[in-house]
């Protein structure tokens, strides 16, 4: 068997210039390019004259191209992965991929660029480090809440943390309410529209955030940045629970899918993040 090489190819976020100079050779050189979606990566792919083979690769389709990809590795092949924008797996399909490329013993390379949350923290002026990533929060209002109870903590020692969540930009107002019912004095900032023409940051407490935000500014995705700076009461560090529900779960033998999409229900966790932790405790207890 040859060894293949995955080349996980960060893009831009917004301005197609901010593409890196090895992402556009990487992109040129792959014999087949998997996209998130191969109709938005065209445009990237035409502002730089290239035009790899695409294949789509999300959410609902990555186990079945993990077959593809490894035999195209198998015959020595170099294959990219992009996302629609920023770096792959980062609330992005993709993990499942590498890691299966991983084990397979072909190489793996990663060619770094924009990630949105990353942009959106060093611009806010809110405190930097430690920062955690949550991805896009629950749709459902009481999930949503739950979800956010759940993660928006201080740092381990007690000290400011910041928590950067993806939006979509049409439900920036519910969630700040949220924020106002659950933490009313934290910082907040939510930062809209990065690099591109009308690129801007609200900054302030959640209601006065909401209260100067503009109809015409409810529109793509933002990134909602949360400085944390006391504890939240009522919210409540759940991830030792959590473990102990599934690590039970299984020791009783329960059937996996029905028991994570109630314990998804009730927490407000994805449950593709709690599929995941099944998988990870399983592998644990063996």
């Amino acid at each position: 068997m040859a060894v293949g090489t995955l080349s996980v190819i960060a893009t831009p976020i917004g301005n197609l210039d901010d593409l890196s100079p090895r992402a556009a050779a990487a992109l040129g050189e792959v014999a087949l390019l998997f996209c998130e979606d191969t109709r938005h990566t065209a445009r990237l792919l035409n502002h730089i004259g290239v035009r790899p083979p695409c294949r789509a690769l999300h959410a609902h389709n990555e186990n079945e191209r993990l077959v593809e990809v490894l035999e195209r590795l198998s015959e020595g092949a170099h294959i990219g992965l992009v996302s629609d924008a920023g770096t792959p797996c980062l609330s992005d399909p993709g993990a499942r991929l590498v890691d299966a490329v991983h084990a397979a013993g072909h190489t793996v390379h990663t060619i770094p660029g924009p990630f949105a949350a990353a942009a959106g923290l060093a611009a806010s002026g809110l405190c930097p480090m430690p920062f955690s990533f949550w991805g896009f929060p629950p749709k459902a209002r009481s999930a949503r809440r739950r979800w956010l109870e759940a993660r928006l903590t201080t740092a381990p020692d007690g000290g400011i943390m910041t928590h950067a969540i993806y939006i979509p930009g049409r439900d920036v107002p519910a969630i700040l309410e949220d924020l106002h019912e659950i933490a009313p004095d934290v910082r907040v900032v939510v930062a809209r529209e990065l690099t591109k023409l009308h690129e801007g940051y609200l900054r302030g407490q959640p209601a006065a955030v909401a209260a100067a935000m503009r109809p015409e500014q409810v529109k793509g995705e933002a990134v909602l940045l949360v400085e944390v700076a006391e504890p939240i009461p009522g919210a409540a560090d759940t991830e030792v629970d959590i473990d102990a529900q599934i690590l039970e779960a299984q020791q009783e033998g329960s059937e996996r899918k029905p028991f994570l999409r109630e314990l998804a229900r009730r927490t407000g966790i994805s449950r593709r993040d709690l599929y995941r932790r099944w998988l990870d405790l399983a592998e644990e207890r063996r």
